[in-house]
């Protein structure tokens, strides 16, 4: 099994990302790829390649669903 180091985080509300932030990169260790929108995560995905994606479900024009569904056709993943 590998280990969890790398974590795609999609979320709109910056508060909600600075959070994550300190939770999971200072206290947790993760390194960790904010994106504010899901047409953003898929431009950065493939490059970053992550190991966990944390969505957030409500966001407009993309929704998280709809961000998922996308991101597992990307091959790199």
């Amino acid at each position: 099994m590998t280990e969890l180091k790398k974590i795609l985080y999609v979320e709109d509300e910056p508060d909600i990302q600075m959070v994550a932030r300190i939770a999971l990169e200072d206290v947790g260790g993760f390194e960790l790829l904010i994106c504010s929108s899901g047409a953003e995560a898929l431009e950065k995905a493939a490059n970053f390649i992550p190991d966990l994606l944390l969505l957030d479900v409500m966001m407009p024009e993309m929704d998280g669903p709809t961000t998922l569904q996308e991101l597992r056709k990307i091959t790199q993943l």
